[in-house]
């Protein structure tokens, strides 16, 4: 065989094997990976993973456009706003996209509705109810079990104790949850208004009347533009692109995937084997400021700091997710960022909530970005005072005690304290958390180059929505973590192909095999079931709280609940 048609050849099987060469579609399949038996066969991505492949399909000649697979997908709406953006960011290169939903709630279709058109299962649910907000309260339980509760709160807004002393809100409470929830119900509105071009009348008659669509319902309201499955898909693509799309790419789980691609879609690190190119460092702090528990501050702490002494990392993203917990936690944290940020960039970005604790951590960065949907701020602090009213005498139990000293016997009891603080002990936790809240104010105020009497005027505790905190100068930017890498890499003056990216903490390998199985993060101890079932809030809340009777902390109300 002559060279030319070996060459021939090599290009025909290259064309074959290598559909990306063609017009290709991305499949985006953010589906949970399918399960087979004991154990699922490929892990979730992560929100690195999906963002860094957008972003490749966008600067990507070879992909015309992404499929949005999220029929069975399911995350907050924090999340669902970062990835709607991201798709708006590809789309602005003349590039499409086509959804496929089956049952969706409103936050789950705002996000398909980024896509030129989507695509309803025959068989699916939409329903578009709008929000509500709400807490439980445990005051008449506590009382019924002899559980008394002091509630040392002197900030108006911080209310994280309102659960275990109050059945119902208080005023200052209505008052900030009815400002954040008109902030989140407005941007929802104005998206859905926007990308599917209801009329105001329309979309009330869409929220407040029918609410609850079938496929075919749904398609009548024009809430979506075709029914069916993977042929309603591809009949949906060939529209929008007014030619025939038969080469696809996939991203994601293959056995849930609508195209049936074997063709993996994957973001690639620059570099070669072994060129060492810089690094941006990704790391996720999630769960309450806690030194060693929730988000382990302690470790997290360490990882900042030991990054930021290595030459190859170029920037830090710090990812957080948190209500807050232990000050002394969220000062860890806040000290490892200042650390680094002397050698380096250090972004972060606010995820669904990062508040009070979880703010202290942020308020030394760089740069501070948060989608519309963060809660964030309640710059303040209060504690909790659970003792015994009753609860021992009904369960046969007593106590006698020998003291020396006014107040040694004060944490002293079976199971929690025997009495109820006095007006001496109560006068004295206040100052303490008035010196404490003063100190986060100041630290608050420092960190966002403000003014004190300018922080202490959104501060008491109040929670805002992304978009309320920008107004008030607590964040810098309204964004997700691929609009916080894209600042980070600006900020250290490098390019996207010129760079890697690493996360951390990282898994363990029985992490790994442990977040497969199918009983990953089940509930099946005692006293969770216990909580669930007579308490209005999870089990970690209560022990959570006994375990810090006492203490003063920057906390949100841990069953802090949107629906």
């Amino acid at each position: 065989m002559s060279v030319s048609r070996k060459l021939l050849l090599l290009c025909v099987l290259c064309l074959i094997s290598f559909p990306v060469f063609s017009q290709t579609y991305l499949e985006l399949n953010l589906n949970e990976p399918a399960v087979r038996g004991s154990f699922s066969l490929s892990q979730q991505k992560s929100p690195l993973e999906v963002f860094r492949v957008i972003e490749k399909a966008g600067q990507d000649s070879k992909i015309k456009g992404i499929i949005l697979n999220v029929g069975s997908f399911s995350a907050n709406r924090e999340y669902y706003w970062e990835l709607r953006n991201a798709l708006e960011q590809f789309k602005s290169g003349g590039k499409k996209v086509c959804a496929f939903i089956s049952n969706a709630d409103i936050d789950l279709y705002c996000l398909a509705s980024a896509a030129d058109k989507i695509v309803m299962d025959e068989l699916g649910t939409l329903t578009m109810m709008g929000y509500a907000m709400g807490r439980g309260y445990a005051k008449h339980a506590l009382e019924k079990l002899g559980i008394g509760v002091r509630e040392l709160r002197y900030l108006e807004y911080k209310s994280a104790a309102e659960s275990f002393t109050r059945d119902s809100m208080s005023e200052a409470d209505r008052r900030q949850y009815s400002d954040y929830l008109d902030d989140i119900f407005k941007e929802t509105r104005s998206m859905l208004l926007n990308a599917r071009n209801f009329t105001e009348e329309e979309f009330d008659i869409i929220l407040n009347r029918e609410f609850f669509y079938s496929a075919r319902g749904a398609k009548d309201r024009k809430l979506v533009d075709y029914i069916g499955r993977k042929d309603a898909v591809i009949e949906a693509i060939n529209e929008i692109e007014e030619n025939e799309i038969n080469s696809f790419v996939l991203f994601g789980d293959q056995i849930s995937s609508l195209t049936g691609s074997k063709t993996n879609y994957v973001p690639t690190d620059a570099g070669g084997l072994f060129s060492r190119p810089p690094v941006i460092a990704v790391v996720y702090a999630n769960g309450q400021t806690d030194m060693e528990n929730g988000m382990g501050a302690l470790n997290i702490s360490k990882i900042i700091r030991e990054l930021s002494d290595n030459g190859r990392v170029k920037a830090i993203v710090l990812r957080i997710n948190s209500p807050g917990g232990s000050a002394e936690a969220a000062d860890y944290l806040d000290a490892a960022v200042r650390y680094a940020k002397q050698k380096m960039p250090v972004v972060v970005s606010m995820g669904e909530v990062a508040a009070s604790g979880g703010y202290w951590a942020a308020m030394n960065a760089s740069h501070i970005t948060a989608s519309p949907y963060t809660i964030t701020g309640s710059i303040g602090v209060i504690g909790t005072w659970f003792y015994d009213n009753g609860l021992n005498a009904k369960l046969g139990l007593s106590t006698d005690i020998i003291q020396r000293g006014a107040h040694a016997d004060l944490f002293t009891g079976i199971l929690i304290p025997y009495r109820n603080l006095s007006s001496q002990e109560e006068g004295r936790y206040r100052e303490y958390i008035l010196d404490i809240y003063n100190m986060f104010v100041a630290k608050a105020a420092a960190g966002r180059f403000m003014e004190v009497e300018k922080v202490e005027a959104v501060a008491q505790g109040r929670i805002f929505s992304g978009t309320k905190a920008l107004e008030a100068e607590l964040i810098d930017s309204i964004g997700g973590l691929s609009d916080a890498i894209r600042i980070a890499r600006a900020l250290a003056n490098v390019s996207d192909t010129d760079v890697v990216y690493r996360e951390f903490p990282k898994a363990s390998f029985f992490d790994k095999i442990l977040s497969r199985s199918p009983f990953a993060g089940s509930q099946t101890d005692a006293a969770g079931i216990f909580s669930d079932l007579f308490f209005p809030f999870s089990a970690g809340d209560i022990r959570y709280r006994l375990e810090k009777n006492g203490q003063i902390m920057p906390i949100l109300p841990l069953e802090f609940s949107v629906f």
